[in-house]
Parts: structure tokens; sequence; C-alpha cells
């Protein structure tokens, strides 16, 4: 969707998913292992992100891109 491998994300969770649904798929792993977004490859349009893209989306080509696939799956 955003066709990187590497991004550079703007994480201020504290929380994160400890064990993921069979349903979701995790595409998003910081260096850490904690996983960053998940989608749900059945459905439409389900992309769940732990990061705030809404932040650099002007900035930000990549997560410009996720708003821009969002509207086109509207």
């Amino acid at each position: 969707m955003i066709e990187t491998e590497i991004l550079k994300v703007n994480s201020y969770h504290h929380q994160g998913i400890k064990e993921l649904s069979k349903q979701l798929i995790s595409v998003a792993i910081a260096e850490d292992g904690m996983i960053e977004a998940v989608t749900m490859p059945e459905k439409k349009f389900v992309l769940a992100v732990q990061w705030h893209p809404e932040f650099s989306y002007k900035s930000d080509i990549y997560n410009f891109r996720l708003f821009e696939e969002f509207v086109k799956s509207c």
C-alpha cells in the first residue's frame, strides 16, 4: 500500500497487541518487536496503526498514502 520496507513513525503508545486475532495480519513491526500495524485482508479496507499518521501526513508521503488509500476505498 505505501510501497516501503522501512517507515519512521511517531509511535507514542504504551500499550500493544499481545495476541493477534486469526483474522488479522501484522503488516508493520517495530525494531523492538511491537506490532505497529495490522490489516484484515478479506475486508475491503481495514488497517489499524499504532502510530499517529495524522501528525505527519502533510510532510511524509507514506503517511499521506494511508489516507489516500482509505479515501480510494470509499
